[in-house]
């Protein structure tokens, strides 16, 4: 579905939307069924399920799954919004910075969904790079999503 709405025009933060549209209610009657933390585990989950293998189907066709190739995803995140971002660190085995203002946060609360950010969005950032690269570990100790200042990206290439 998503290759779908890509191709049709839509911003990634455009497809999120639609995905968040379709799945929160979803979400919100399994929590009356089962409690609304065993029903977000779910759903993060699964969007960790999806973004691993987007990792890696993206490192398929990539042809560059080092940091470079990170860094030249990583710019196309905030697409369609104003992402703020201030780059602290890049070498050959490292890329720290910090996003200052997401568009998927504003997205999400401008929906009334920002309760559910973390699961559709936030928890996507590790897997993915794993996925891309089983060598490129990320760290992030905070996120605006969970009402921190800035989200601290730290990724670090550690080769085996």
């Amino acid at each position: 579905m998503k290759k779908n709405l890509e191709n049709r025009g839509l911003n990634r933060i455009e497809v999120r939307a639609i995905e968040a549209f379709a799945i929160v209610p979803v979400i919100r009657a399994v929590s009356k069924r089962i409690g609304k933390s065993e029903a977000l585990v779910i759903l993060k989950e699964m969007n960790e399920q999806e973004a691993f293998q987007r990792g890696r189907n993206m490192m398929k066709t990539a042809g560059q799954n080092g940091l470079e190739g990170l860094i030249n995803e990583v710019a196309s995140w905030g697409e369609g919004g104003i992402w703020e971002m201030d780059v602290l660190e890049q070498t050959s085995t490292t890329y720290f910075f910090n996003v200052l203002r997401c568009p998927y946060y504003e997205k999400y609360r401008e929906l009334g969904l920002d309760e559910f950010g973390v699961e559709l969005s936030c928890c996507r950032d590790e897997p993915f790079a794993r996925g891309f690269n089983s060598q490129i570990k990320l760290v992030r100790t905070k996120t605006i999503m969970e009402g921190a200042d800035c989200c601290d990206f730290r990724y670090y290439l550690q080769p085996e």
